[in-house]
């Protein structure tokens, strides 16, 4: 559930919103809340057809202005609920970057303005929307370290897009636990009804 005023806080406090009230109309934050083996995670929005829009906008077509709408009338509620973490964003295949001119992810979760660490990469191309749900698991296989950073005794937040399968999310979790940090997190923009488990 949305937090109690989030929004009439947020048109309060920050003048320089990029959503205006009535395009913010189109947007349906849910706020929904669980555990992924065990690791809070919460989804600000379900994977509606304005969402999907928005991201393919963003990802497909290179439209870099829209990133900030997603979180724009919650970053300073996320700023403050997240404030000790550093990001650790699900990676993206550095060619797709590369020809995009960004990470849709990073670029998305920026206006947080809290530390960002690329600790993850893919080695190959994989991309989780070609792959059926009992596919998604073998993103572990690409999944890997890129940075040697100690990060024992922080808190982390692992940040995405889309969550469906919980997948990326695991493989990332993976990853980092044997690093130690004192709390792991995660934040996605919008998370699927999956007919399966819960990228």
């Amino acid at each position: 559930m949305q937090p109690f005023g989030v929004d009439s806080l947020a048109s309060l406090f920050d003048k320089h919103l990029c959503v205006c009230a009535s395009c913010y109309g189109s947007f349906n934050p849910k706020w929904t809340k669980h555990k992924l083996d065990g690791t809070p995670v919460l989804a600000l929005y379900d994977y509606d057809e304005f969402i999907k829009e928005k991201l393919f906008l963003l990802k497909g077509c290179h439209d870099y202005e829209l990133a900030p709408i997603f979180i724009d009338r919650h970053k300073r509620l996320l700023r403050y609920i997240y404030k000790r973490c550093t990001i650790v964003p699900i990676p993206s295949w550095h060619e797709d970057d590369a020809r995009r001119g960004y990470n849709h992810v990073e670029a998305i979760f920026a206006p947080l303005l809290l530390p960002m660490r690329r600790l993850l990469e893919k080695s190959e191309p994989y991309k989780q929307s070609d792959r059926s749900y009992s596919q998604r698991d073998q993103i572990k296989n690409v999944m890997r370290l890129q940075e040697n950073e100690d990060i024992s005794g922080k808190d982390i937040l692992i940040v995405d897009d889309v969550m469906t399968s919980g997948s990326s999310v695991r493989a990332a979790l993976g990853l980092l636990k044997p690093l130690k940090p004192r709390r792991i997190r995660v934040l996605v923009i919008a998370r699927t009804i999956a007919p399966e488990t819960s990228r």
